[in-house]
Order: structure tokens, then sequence, then C-alpha cells
């Protein structure tokens, strides 16, 4: 009896706990407004805001003309050699180090343009630079980013880079970097180039790129980092003033100096094709046995003369024929056929077109054979 009274009595206090806990205000949440910091005062303009914490983007004005490295060195040396050096390394804490090859091919000139113009600030290497966007000209900017991209481009690498390029790369992008073939990348093109890093172009290079052929088991990894320093030289003047030779101690010769000169030959004229030409693809099968013997009898006639029984060139002409067993080409051939047919009908540079020695079909086979020649 008495503990069912006790019972009770618990119950009915925890029935008057609860009745007393309800009995104020049900809204858990604070009364009145709450502020959020991250939101815009009401009083403040939103132009303002967005004026303080956007800031204004810089102006990339590419330049008309070619840049150049030697007119560069000028003014590098006046207002950026005594923090980065004379030779690029940096003499003062966080300069940046401009022979560092793997910083810059991971860098754009727009990028080297962009930190000229606006300086840098904060930490790290860089820090501190001051601004030149009023200081120097837009023309003598991209001259300074020039020069400063012969740090890690040196003349060696230039000179290498260049008889790679105009043995395997000539006959599709041409003697001057503005291609020669449809789909093949225009490298004097200033705006596409300054905003391309070179690793980008070292990964095309060896990894291939739609009909252009990998060239990682052809070329070493340093040729074609020289190739890709090659390149970019089709939009600035990389030419730099020659050193005095320095003497050698007492009895030994002058240090020659070796100097990139480049080797830009004239553009030689393209065929007019059209899609008559272009809209075709070979109507023979690469292993069709009689195409492949009916044009070897019509190369040899009409094209062993400049081009060998090899394929690979005659080597005492007044010009150098294309290389047909070149890896590059013989891509080209199956992927754009219709290309190759307009320059055998219509003639390329020194080699005259032949439309009226051949037809259609005999100009097929031709080709049809000189896709065997990479097989060599």
């Amino acid at each position: 009896m008495l503990t069912r009274k006790y019972i009770f009595i618990l119950g009915l206090i925890a029935v008057v706990t609860m009745l007393t806990a309800c009995s104020g205000n049900p809204n858990p949440y604070p009364t009145g407004a709450t502020p959020i910091p991250t939101l815009i005062p009401a009083t403040m303009p939103p132009s303002e805001v967005l004026a303080e914490a956007t800031p204004e983007p810089v102006e990339v004005s590419y330049p008309a003309g070619e840049p150049s490295a030697a007119n560069g060195q000028a003014l590098y040396n006046e207002h950026c050699a005594e923090c980065h050096g004379e030779d690029g390394t940096g003499v003062v804490p966080n300069a940046r180090d401009f022979s560092d090859a793997d910083y810059r091919r991971g860098k754009t000139p727009v990028d080297f343009y962009l930190d000229i113009t606006e300086g840098h600030g904060g930490a790290g290497a860089g820090a501190d630079m001051p601004a030149f966007g009023t200081e120097l000209t837009s023309d003598q900017r991209w001259d300074v980013v020039y020069y400063v991209w012969r740090f890690a481009a040196p003349d060696e690498s230039l000179i290498a880079g260049q008889a790679i390029y105009m043995e395997n790369c000539v006959d599709c992008h041409g003697p001057t970097g503005r291609s020669m073939i449809l789909g093949a990348a225009d490298f004097s093109d200033q705006q596409f180039m300054s905003n391309l890093p070179s690793s980008d172009l070292f990964v095309a290079v060896t990894q291939g790129k739609d009909s252009m052929p990998a060239w990682q088991s052809r070329l070493s990894q340093d040729e074609r980092w020289s190739v890709v320093d090659f390149i970019r030289a089709f939009t600035y003047d990389p030419v730099l003033p020659v050193p005095e030779a320095e003497a050698g101690e007492e009895g030994e010769a002058a240090e020659e100096t070796v100097a990139f000169v480049p080797e830009m030959p004239e553009e030689p004229e393209k065929p007019e094709c059209d899609a008559s030409y272009l809209s075709q693809s070979d109507p023979f099968a690469w292993d069709d046995a009689e195409a492949i013997a009916a044009g070897q009898e019509l190369y040899d006639e009409y094209c062993s003369r400049c081009h060998g029984d090899d394929g690979r060139g005659v080597a005492d002409l007044d010009y150098v024929p294309t290389d047909l067993t070149n890896p590059a080409v013989q891509t080209l051939l199956r992927e754009n056929g219709g290309e190759y047919l307009c320059r055998v009908a219509e003639g390329l540079n020194d080699m005259p077109g032949f439309k009226r020695q051949m037809d259609e079909m005999q100009m097929w086979q031709v080709l049809t054979f000189v896709g065997t020649l990479g097989d060599e």
C-alpha cells in the first residue's frame, strides 16, 4: 500500500515538471533578427562590395609584331637584374630563378606578362616584386618576357631543336611554323602560343595529337624539349648579342661561344586544295598488291628522280624533297589522303604537278605504293 503511494507521488512530480517546462516560450531560437556576417549590409550598395571583393582584371595586349629578346635584355638589365641577377638566378630573397627549366615549362608567356604588369605581393618566390604596367609599354613588357624565357632556353637547345624540326616536322608545320596541311597547329599564332605552356607542347610531341604521330620512341626527352624550345621561337626573335669570347689561361685560345642563328626559309606556296581533293580517300586498300605494283611503276617513272628509290630523298638537289618514310608523313597520308592527292596533282613548292601525266586512279596507286615506304 505504501509502495503504491510512493509511485503515485513520483508520477505526479514528473507530470508537474513536464507542464512547467512547456509553460515557457516554445520557440527554442532567440527572438529578433540574428545578424549573419557574410551577408552584404543593406546600407552598402552592391557595386561597392563587388568592387572591393573582385579586383579589376588586367587586359592582355598581344604584340602586333615579333617581340625581341635582344631588346628585352637591355630593359631587363635596367629594371630587373638588381633583384633577379644578370643570369636570372635571383640575388635577393624570394626572387624567382628564371633558369629553372621545370618552373618555366609549366608557365605561359602570358603568365610572365601579367607578373611584369601587375607585380607580386604576399609570401613565397616572387613576393614584393613591383608592377611595371605603367613604367614599360606593352611591347617592352613582351620583350622582357621573351628575354626572361631565354634563361631556360639556351642557344644549344634552340640549335638542336631547329635541326630536329627541319628534319622531322617541317613537311607538315612548314619552315616558318604556319602549317602546310589541314589540321596542323599554327606555331606562328601569337595568341595561341602565348597561352600555351611548354609542358602542353611537350605532351603533344611525346604522345601525338590528332593526325600527328607520337615521337616518344623516336626522339629522346632532351630532343623533344629542344624541339619545343625551337617551336616557341616562331613567335619571337630569340637572337641575342654574342658575348665577347673569354680568354683562357696563358697560352690557351679564347673560349668560342655558340650562338643560335635561325634558319628561316621562305614560306612555300601551298597548292589550291578544294573539296574535290580534300573529300577523297584512297579507294585502294593499303595492302592491295596490284595497286602497289602499278603505283611503284609510276613512282619509278615520275617520283624517284627526286624522292629516291627508298623515298628518303636524293641528296644532290637544289632543294630538300619530302622524306616519304617520315612517320608523320605516313600517318597523314593515311588520315588525310586527299591532301596528298592534291599535292601530287597540283604540285607543291619545287615539286611539279602531275595531273596531266596521271589520272586520279593512277595518282592513288602511287600514294598506295608510297604508303609501303614507311614499313622499311
